[in-house]
C-alpha cells in the first residue's frame, strides 16, 4: 500500500522523492490549500547538496540561490573581521558538493517540481490532519473535515508543531528558548560592504548576533537577527518593528549599525526547543525532521537534517522488505546520535556567539589564531558525511 506522508515541506517532499528513488509509492497530505512562495533564506551544506544531487533535485536548482565564497566572522562591537572559513570551490572540492544558500521558496519549488514529475508520488493539499488510527496492519489518517486515507505506514514530516508527534507523545511539547529570530530580505543594491559580498557573514555580540548571506542568485541579501526577548508567540511571520529590534544593537560598530537602522520589513518568530524523544516511531508511524528533532537555527542544519532523514528512511524501508518496525529501528540507529549531536552543537554555538567580557576576548583570540582552512576542517564531521551511504552494509 501507499506510504502516507504528513507535511509537504522540505522533509515531506524529500521523503516522497527518496521513496520513489527506492521504487516505493507515497501520498503527501499537506494542510495548506496551495503551495506558496513564502519564507526567507535557507542554507544547504554539502551534506544536503550531495543528497539533492543523488535525488535529481540539484539540477533543478541550477542558476538559483548562491554559492558563497566564505564565511566571514566579525566581532560586532569592534566591527572587525576575526577570520573566515573558505567555502566556494574549496568546499565543493573538499566535500564533493557545494555549500549553497537559497530563498526557501526556491528550494521548496524545486522539490515540488521534482515530486510532481514522478508518477509514484501523489500530492494532496488542503488535508488538515486531525488524528490517525492503526488497525489490521495499516494506518488510517483522518482530516479535520472528516476525510479518511489509508496507507501502509505514516511518516510524520509535519514540523515543529507536528500533530503526528502530538498523538505519539502527547506529554511532550516544544519549550520557549527565550530568544527570537528576526528576518528580512533587502536588494543587494541597498546593502553596503561587507553585507553585499558573496559570502555568509556572522556578527557576534554579547546580547545579539546577526547572520547574512546572498539569495535569489545574488540579487538580494537575507538577514537573520537573533535577540533575547520574552516574545513567545507561535508562528513564523509576526511583523517586527525596527525600533524595537535596534534596542538590542546599540553598542554595535557604526557601519553595521547604520545599515541595520536603514532596514525595514522585519518579521520575527520565537525560538522553541524540544526535549529528546524516547523514540521516533510507534507501530506503523515514524517521525522525521523537525517533527522528531527540531534543532535551533545556530548551525544552519534544520532543513538538511530533514533531507538526511528522508534519504536514510527510504533506504531502510527498501532494505526491510515490508518489515517496517525493523526499518524504523535501523533508521533511528543511524540518525539519532548524529542529529542530537547537531542539536547540542547548535545550543553551544548560540552561547559562543553571545559571549561577553573575558570569555568574548578569549573567543576572539582563538578565532584569530586559527588558519581559515582549519575553521572549515572542524566541520568535516558534519559536511563530509552522507548518512545512508553505508546503510546496505549495516543492514
Amino acid at each position: 500500500m501507499t506510504i502516507i506522508i504528513a507535511g509537504g515541506g522540505i522533509g515531506g517532499l524529500c521523503a516522497a522523492i527518496a521513496l520513489a528513488h527506492q521504487g516505493m509509492d507515497s501520498h503527501i497530505i499537506e494542510q495548506a490549500d496551495e503551495f506558496s512562495e513564502v519564507g526567507a533564506g535557507i542554507q544547504v551544506g554539502p551534506n544536503g547538496m550531495r543528497i539533492l544531487q543523488t535525488l535529481g533535485v540539484a539540477e533543478l536548482l541550477e542558476g538559483k540561490g548562491a554559492a558563497p565564497e566564505a564565511v566571514h566572522i566579525y566581532d560586532a562591537l569592534k566591527g572587525v573581521q576575526l577570520n573566515e572559513a573558505p567555502l566556494g570551490a574549496y568546499a565543493a572540492e573538499r566535500y564533493g558538493a557545494p555549500y549553497k544558500v537559497f530563498h526557501r521558496a526556491e528550494l521548496q519549488m524545486a522539490l515540488l517540481e521534482k515530486a510532481r514529475s514522478i508518477p509514484q508520488i501523489t500530492i494532496q493539499t488542503g488535508f488538515r490532519l486531525k488524528e490517525f488510527f492503526e488497525s489490521a496492519g495499516r494506518v488510517t489518517v483522518h482530516s479535520i473535515s472528516g476525510e479518511k486515507l489509508a496507507g501502509s505506514i505514516l511518516i510524520g514530516a509535519d514540523g515543529m508543531w507536528s500533530r503526528t508527534r502530538r498523538q505519539l507523545f502527547p506529554d511532550i511539547t516544544p519549550t520557549f528558548y527565550g530568544k527570537s529570530a528576526w528576518r528580512t530580505i533587502v536588494d543587494i543594491e541597498d546593502a553596503p560592504a561587507p553585507f553585499n559580498e558573496m559570502a555568509i557573514g556572522l556578527w557576534m555580540s554579547p546580547s545579539a548576533h546577526l547572520v547574512h548571506y546572498p539569495v535569489r542568485g545574488g540579487k538580494a541579501v537575507n538577514l537573520v537577527a537573533v535577540i533575547t526577548e520574552k516574545f513567545d508567540k507561535v508562528g513564523w511571520s509576526t511583523p517586527g518593528q525596527s525600533k524595537e529590534l535596534m534596542q538590542h544593537y546599540k553598542a554595535w560598530d557604526k557601519k553595521a549599525l547604520d545599515f541595520l537602522e536603514s532596514v525595514t520589513g522585519w518579521q520575527k518568530w520565537a525560538l522553541f526547543s524540544l526535549q529528546k524523544l524516547p523514540r521516533w516511531s510507534r507501530g506503523h508511524v515514524v517521525l522525521l525532521g523537525d517533527a522528531a528533532h527540531p534543532p535551533l537555527p545556530f548551525l544552519a542544519q534544520g532543513g538538511v537534517m530533514a533531507i538526511e532523514d528522508a534519504f536514510v528512511l527510504a533506504k531502510e524501508l527498501k532494505n526491510a522488505d515490508g518489515n517496517y518496525k525493523r526499518a524504523f529501528k535501523k533508521y533511528e540507529e543511524q540518525r539519532r546520535e548524529r542529529v542530537y549531536h547537531i542539536t547540542d552543537m547548535a545550543n553551544k554555538m548560540c552561547n559562543i556567539y553571545h559571549m561577553k567580557g573575558f570569555m568574548r576576548q578569549i573567543r576572539n583570540m582563538v578565532l584569530q589564531r586559527k588558519k581559515p582552512e582549519k575553521l572549515l576542517a572542524d566541520y568535516d564531521w558534519l559536511y563530509g558525511l552522507t548518512p545512508g551511504d553505508d546503510a546496505d552494509a549495516k543492514s
